[in-house]
């Protein structure tokens, strides 16, 4: 009788591997900031993972060990030491046969054929250093990292049982991701401090979207109302931006609408600066402009005059005089908020929360159905 798994997959699966590749570096990449909580790491940057003395490249491998089979790693390894200098570098691998916890370095001969001629010109001595500050280091399968990487979960972020274990493993995983994927090469830092966070907003985002579907969207209306309490005589004088997630099935009036509440709520005369406002999604910027001014929420988007070219001085500090709103688009937002200090970042969300692009003291999101709902959280 044939086997139909045996008969049914393929010798090789290149995705599968890569994948798994992709989730046995981010383990290694929690479990190096559980071990160093002090310091902040970053990802797929010159390296797969490099810290303040060290740089790594992470390697998962199901075949035998062969020098050929690191190559590639050594080569990227050893082009960054050429440029930037001794420090240690690491290849933290996964073969079969090679017991995990054994450390290897490479003899010249070994270096020459890896680097496979294509750095003949580089001086004997420059090569005997690098072979100094590398080594490989023999390390765990898949399986057993994940399990070291749970523990570490359990320990360090206090769950409550294996489900949540689990369920902070795939959260971690996400941020890691799409630190990856949103942020450029050198900029992908993160530390313990940022794993904490990203646990507890996923935590929110469960919330929010469990009090909707067990109490109600208009309870948690009401909720959200309590929340942004007290009232305009206590409002503190601080910078603030509010972000709105917008669809071609935005209305632009509701925006309009819920933009004039929000400045009754926080633009006081001499005591509270003019709140800045963002829009991103897919929408007609235009139609939100055209309502905005219709309803009297006169602003000043930075550009002076129609089309004109955007001054960031002209946003935050009008020649003509103050606007009760500011405009400003979102590849805009991260040098307002470094130039203005801002200190209240909110976030009205129809489909996916937006984190502030610079962490602020006082983060609010706020899932919405729609933006005209915003009117029984500020009347």
């Amino acid at each position: 009788m044939t086997d139909l798994a045996s008969s049914s997959l393929p010798v090789e699966d290149g995705g599968h591997d890569a994948i798994k590749g992709f989730a046995y570096q981010f383990d290694k990449t929690l479990l190096e900031i559980f071990q160093s909580p002090r310091q902040r790491l970053q990802i797929e940057g010159a390296q797969d993972l490099s810290g303040e003395h060290y740089h790594m490249q992470i390697k998962n491998r199901s075949g035998k060990f062969y020098l050929s089979a690191i190559g590639k790693a050594v080569r990227k390894m050893f082009l960054q030491f050429i440029s930037s200098g001794p420090t240690s570098y690491i290849l933290h691998c996964h073969f079969p046969d090679q017991a995990p916890g054994t450390l290897r370095s490479l003899t010249s001969d070994e270096l020459n054929s890896l680097l496979a001629g294509r750095f003949d010109q580089v001086e004997a001595e420059v090569k005997l250093q690098f072979l100094k500050s590398f080594c490989i280091s023999f390390a765990e399968d898949y399986e057993t990292q994940f399990n070291n990487v749970l523990k570490c979960i359990n320990t360090e972020l206090s769950v409550k049982d294996s489900v949540e274990t689990l369920s902070y493993h795939a959260i971690l995983h996400a941020y890691l991701r799409n630190l990856v994927l949103t942020q450029l090469s050198g900029s992908r830092w993160v530390g313990l401090n940022d794993l904490k966070k990203a646990v507890k907003d996923a935590q929110s985002a469960i919330f929010t979207s469990t009090y909707v579907a067990h109490c109600g969207y208009e309870k948690y209306l009401k909720m959200v109302r309590r929340q942004y309490l007290p009232r305009r005589v206590n409002v503190p004088n601080l910078q603030r931006v509010f972000s709105f997630e917008c669809t071609q099935e935005t209305n632009p009036q509701d925006i309009a609408d819920a933009v004039l509440s929000i400045c009754d709520r926080y633009r006081i005369e001499e005591n509270s600066p003019a709140p800045y406002f963002t829009f991103h999604g897919d929408f007609d910027e235009s139609l939100i402009k055209a309502s905005l001014w219709d309803a009297g929420a006169y602003f000043n988007d930075g550009r002076g005059y129609h089309g004109g070219t955007f001054r960031m001085e002209i946003l935050t500090n009008p020649p003509f005089g103050a606007a009760r709103i500011k405009l400003v688009q979102p590849e805009h937002l991260n040098e307002l908020m470094v130039k203005v200090a801002v200190k209240e970042f909110h976030d009205f969300f129809l489909i996916e929360r937006r984190d502030s692009p610079i962490p602020v003291p006082r983060p609010h999101h706020v899932f919405l159905q729609s933006h005209g709902d915003l009117l029984e959280v500020f009347r």
